[in-house]
């Protein structure tokens, strides 16, 4: 799982060269032999693409689960401090013994 930074660091741009290599090939050469080209090179691509569409969609609706759930738990635990008690100085436990002793 640690070294799924680095996965992504050389997969996304090799997939993205890729896409934007037959996009090129499209532009400067429209032809039939093109598409028959960049078919026949890119199909892995297509594949992995379509293999990681499902996990994708699962991870986005698990993600997104956490966060109402995260999202519920506050609204049902959290209590808001009123804006009286949070703009009050907070004393420490020798400032107070120290105020309750009285003036030395």
């Amino acid at each position: 799982m640690e070294s799924r930074g680095a996965l992504f660091a050389v997969a996304i741009p090799l997939i993205a060269f890729k896409i934007w290599f037959a996009i090129l090939l499209f532009i400067y050469a429209p032809h039939g032999d093109t598409a028959t080209w960049i078919a026949a090179t890119h199909w892995p691509l297509l594949i992995v693409l379509g293999l990681l569409v499902a996990p994708g969609i699962a991870a986005f609706r698990l993600l997104r689960a956490r966060a109402h759930r995260e999202r519920m738990r506050r609204e049902e635990w959290m209590v808001e401090t009123p804006k009286a008690v949070a703009s009050r100085p907070q004393w420490s436990v020798w400032e107070t013994v120290s105020r309750l002793e009285g003036p030395d």
